[in-house]
């Protein structure tokens, strides 16, 4: 598409921009989705359509790869300070939130979002979507109420001093045994690194082509940690406020990644380690023999390969519903099945089985069948839905514009815009 000249972003100009910018979004072609939404935005004045095309940026931001969730969740709350009731706007937000680790802030978002469907708006994809997240975040919120009560217990169960203070604090300028562990290290200044044992917990998701592992360290950074991502071996180990040495992770991963298009990122409440597989299989588990905190035992190479290809075999045999991604066993595929359940009982009615018949549609189509529902619906606002692409690629729904009897298009300007089947 030619490039669009957006100093007076007005009428024509405007209209043009937002359908180059429109047509990036149904083409799945997000980051010069962003591009264009961002020079449309930059402009002097973009009139009432700054709400959806804040929205639309954040959905792009979202799926662009890689993910922009700040830019996301900048838009979203932008959108929303212009319209509280934004719905698209309050969804986006709550993923952006909750891709930042934000839990509190996206829960609050997709309550918001589910309160703006009402009890009659909305399709049951809709009602089930608010539902799985809100789940999601809980679940999280719930997770690190968890670690926060551990942390205060470990605390607690340090003996005072006879100044009165804990242990940990008495002793706190100078290393120290740790105190009630099943391997105790002791305190020889003469060695560069002090260990400890671990404390911090982890857990992981999978896809077809990566392993994402969550170290759950807050305030960690590059530099008190050691992430030593190999061909088969990952360590990783974590610094205290001791200034002694934690082995969260170290062995021989279940399968080989590719270290060079692996990646490590810090964030305020944890250590993402992002390993890409180098076979696209599900793992049956992170590490062999699932070792945490010491080296890992060395399995028989004829039993791991054994294991493996029995794995594969099974995978081919069990439905990707039974697998459990995380390390702390929480299925959200049977929680997402529940949800369904519950949903499926209510039989929609009018507009909304309507809607649930196009949804249908639109969950089994082909690639290029679902590309000609958006287009068509999309440009020509609402009132085309074609499912034939060879059609709907050449045509252009913007300048034949159809409206149904009794309508007629205007632009945002209130000016009467020509149509098939219009006297002008």
């Amino acid at each position: 598409n030619a490039a669009i000249d957006i100093t007076t972003m007005e009428g024509a100009a405007l209209e043009a921009a937002c359908f180059q910018a429109s047509q990036c979004l149904v083409d799945e072609r997000y980051e010069a989705g962003v591009e264009a939404l961002t020079a449309i935005l930059d402009a002097p004045a973009t009139g009432p359509r700054r709400v959806a095309l804040l929205a639309s940026r954040a959905l792009a931001a979202l799926r662009s790869e890689p993910p922009n969730p700040r830019l996301a969740l900048a838009d979203a709350t932008a959108a929303l300070a212009l319209d509280a009731a934004c719905e698209p706007a309050l969804h986006r937000k709550g993923l952006a939130a909750f891709a930042l680790d934000e839990y509190e802030t996206a829960l609050a978002a997709f309550k918001a979002g589910q309160r703006s469907l009402g009890p009659d708006a909305g399709g049951l994809a809709d009602r089930r979507k608010y539902a799985l997240w809100i789940r999601k975040c809980e679940a999280e919120l719930d997770d690190d109420d968890d670690d926060d009560d551990d942390d205060g217990a470990d605390r607690a169960a340090e003996p005072p001093s006879a100044e009165g203070t804990t242990a940990s604090d008495a002793a706190r300028p100078q290393p120290v045994r740790p105190i009630a562990t099943t391997t105790p290290v002791v305190a020889d200044t003469t060695q560069e690194e002090l260990t400890a044992p671990n404390t911090i917990k982890y857990q992981y998701y999978q896809t077809s082509s990566h392993v994402t592992i969550s170290v759950l360290a807050r305030g960690a950074t590059k530099e008190t940690s050691v992430v030593d991502i190999a061909e088969k071996t990952l360590l990783v180990k974590i610094r205290n406020a001791l200034g002694a040495w934690m082995t969260v992770i170290c062995g021989e991963l279940f399968d080989p990644v590719i270290p060079a298009e692996s990646s490590v990122k810090y964030l305020a409440s944890k250590v993402e380690v992002k390993l890409r597989k180098k076979e696209a299989y599900e793992w049956h588990e992170l590490l062999q023999g699932q070792t945490i905190g010491g080296d890992a035992p060395k399995q028989p190479e004829r039993v791991a390969k054994t294991l493996k290809t029995a794995h594969r075999t099974a995978q081919q045999q069990v439905s990707a519903a039974t697998s459990t991604p995380y390390a702390s066993q929480r299925d959200w595929n049977s929680l997402e099945k529940e949800i369904a359940e519950e949903l499926d009982k209510e039989k929609p009615e009018g507009e909304e089985a309507l809607n649930k018949l196009f949804q249908d549609i639109y969950s089994k189509a082909t690639p290029e069948t679902r590309r000609a529902m958006n287009k068509s619906f999309q440009t020509s606002g609402g009132t085309v839905l074609s499912t034939n692409w060879g059609e709907v690629e050449k045509a252009d729904y913007e300048k034949d514009r159809q409206a149904p009897a009794g309508m007629v298009w205007k632009n945002w300007e209130g000016e009467k815009l020509p149509q098939k089947d219009s006297d002008d």
